[in-house]
């Protein structure tokens, strides 16, 4: 039975890289999968590896650019499970209300007229530290493009929208400190979600480090 060399896999993975396969976990388990196909077929067909190769795309590039696509979906809806995991667990909740208490106690020491710059800023407040731990484990680490890793993105871009709409929310209750409580509960909510997404962050980002060690060393 026919095995591909190592340049054939080289050649492969080389291939995809070339076709907008562009993160790494993606590209392995195409090519593993490629070079299977591509096996089965030489010693059926007797014919050489580039001849396979090339009839074998012709064929299926556009099904390998599709799975790609779906494949990146998955990683998006793990991430978001991920995130619903995290919000259901007791340990959220305590957060919440300790985060909870201690806004209100702030609040009612600063002026109502200054509260409003406050809020303002708050959603570039909260992403910021989440955005830090990211780019600093990335360095850290030195993860070549993994998709669970960089699909964080759309995470960040989607609370960065949730913190901003929350904060404009705040404003409308920013009239006097009998209101304190509800603003209390918004910036708790806030920079609960901003906590649990830099947890979630840090796991993403080790568990690529730890099963992929052979990439990173």
């Amino acid at each position: 039975m026919v095995r591909l060399e190592k340049e054939h896999i080289q050649f492969i993975e080389n291939y995809l890289e070339n076709s907008d396969i562009l993160y790494a976990d993606i590209r392995m388990e195409m090519t593993d999968h490629v070079a299977s196909e591509i096996e089965q077929l030489i010693n059926s067909n007797n014919l050489g590896f580039y001849e396979t190769f090339k009839s074998y795309m012709v064929n299926n590039k556009a099904t390998l650019i599709d799975n790609n696509k779906q494949f990146l979906k998955g990683t998006d809806k793990a991430i978001m499970n991920r995130l619903w995991v995290e919000l259901i667990k007791i340990q959220t909740l305590l957060v919440f209300c300790l985060i909870v208490f201690i806004s209100y106690e702030w609040l009612i020491t600063i002026k109502v007229e200054n509260l409003r710059d406050y809020m303002s800023m708050m959603p570039l407040v909260s992403i910021t530290p989440f955005l830090i731990v990211y780019f600093c484990s990335l360095k850290i680490f030195k993860l070549p493009r993994f998709s669970g890793v960089e699909r964080l993105g759309v995470l960040y871009l989607i609370s960065f929208q949730f913190f901003n709409f929350l904060s404009s929310i705040t404003g409308l209750y920013i009239k006097s400190q009998n209101n304190f409580y509800i603003v209390a509960l918004l910036i708790a909510t806030i920079f609960t979600f901003s906590l649990l997404i830099i947890k979630i962050t840090l796991q993403i980002i080790n568990q690529y480090h730890n099963d992929y060690k052979f990439m990173t060393s």
